[in-house]
């Protein structure tokens, strides 16, 4: 089990996980999905894998098709995010699909009619002499390097106004590894069509070894596209949630001082107002709204500094973006 063989996949299962782990903080699902399928069909791709599931399945190789459909559509599926990220036009990239749905057709009919015993890890290598199985390789191998061709493009033809550098930089990177994905697609037809046509003579091994490198660099580069603005945004919200527990920590002396006016009493039975400092968005906004019924109702009850401090906070929260603190009121 080579390291260009798991690389990929490792680093496919780790933008998965941090993708989960997102969902407990907000985060919408998003390129999960995807990432779950290709990240699957990577696995199953891995030689020792490779071998072991399918001896269970027959020892026929039907997992080649399994692992075909799978990148299939989990390729698919992150084209279609990255087509709705850039703004551009549906109806060619529905098109794409719709052939990519024949081709998958006949892809599973040539490969049920052909004879392909013993799990081979290398199935071009194997079978590729077989006129049925060369057209099966062909025509996924065609699918894959159409739709990542399309979407590199409308990567590169997107409105870069308003974008994020974390954005920017990613979706740079996905258009490059798309372009990448299609170099190893070209490699692999000309070994397809070099085993069909017997031309064993012209099948270096350093083919084989390119075609593994370039696949490699165009899931990790995918996987670090995606990963970017993750990243970035997973920054932010951390930012954003100590700054939030920052103003709390500042508010809670202010807001029990005023608990133990009359005032404060009544705005607290509206407010339903819990004393718990935890450091979400909800419980700010509340201590806020209760800071600011009191000093609308009784304005003497804070001084100048502290009705500044909460003017400074409630300016932030009215901003795009994280919380930004101002400084401690009073000493």
């Amino acid at each position: 089990m080579s390291l260009l063989q798991l690389l990929p996949s490792l680093v496919l299962w780790a933008v998965v996980l941090t993708r989960i782990v997102g969902l407990r903080f907000g985060w919408k699902p998003g390129i999960l999905t995807a990432m779950i399928l290709v990240a699957t069909g990577t696995t199953l791709n891995i030689d020792a894998v490779y071998t072991s599931v399918d001896y269970w399945l027959g020892n026929r190789n039907v997992l080649n098709l399994v692992v075909h459909v799978v990148l299939g559509l989990g390729m698919t599926e992150l084209s279609r995010l990255v087509v709705a990220a850039t703004g551009a036009s549906r109806t060619r990239w529905r098109l794409l699909v719709l052939a990519g749905v024949v081709m998958a057709g006949a892809q599973a009919a040539l490969l049920l009619a052909a004879h392909t015993p013993g799990s081979a890890t290398n199935f071009t290598d194997v079978f590729a002499a077989d006129p049925s199985i060369a057209w099966y390789q062909g025509l996924f191998f065609a699918w894959i390097g159409l739709i990542t061709a399309y979407t590199g493009v409308e990567c590169l033809r997107r409105t870069r106004v308003g974008e994020s550098e974390s954005f920017r930089i990613g979706f740079d990177i996905i258009a490059a590894s798309c372009f990448v994905g299609v170099m190893a697609v070209a490699i692999k037809l000309l070994l397809v069509a070099q085993e069909a046509t017997k031309s064993v003579a012209h099948q270096p091994e350093v083919l084989y070894v390119g075609y593994r490198s370039l696949i490699a660099l165009t899931l990790v580069g995918f996987s670090i596209g995606f990963a970017l603005p993750a990243y970035q945004r997973a920054r932010q919200q951390t930012t954003a949630r100590v700054r939030r527990r920052d103003a709390i920590e500042r508010l809670q002396p202010i807001v029990t001082r005023l608990l133990k006016t009359d005032a404060g009493q009544r705005a607290r039975e509206a407010a339903a107002l819990s004393l718990h400092p935890r450091s979400t968005k909800e419980q700010l906004y509340r201590w806020i709204i209760f800071v600011d019924d009191i000093r609308v109702e009784n304005p003497d009850l804070l001084s100048a500094d502290e009705s500044k401090f909460l003017d400074d906070i409630e300016a932030s929260i009215a901003e795009p973006g994280p919380i930004n603190v101002p400084a401690p009121v009073g000493n």
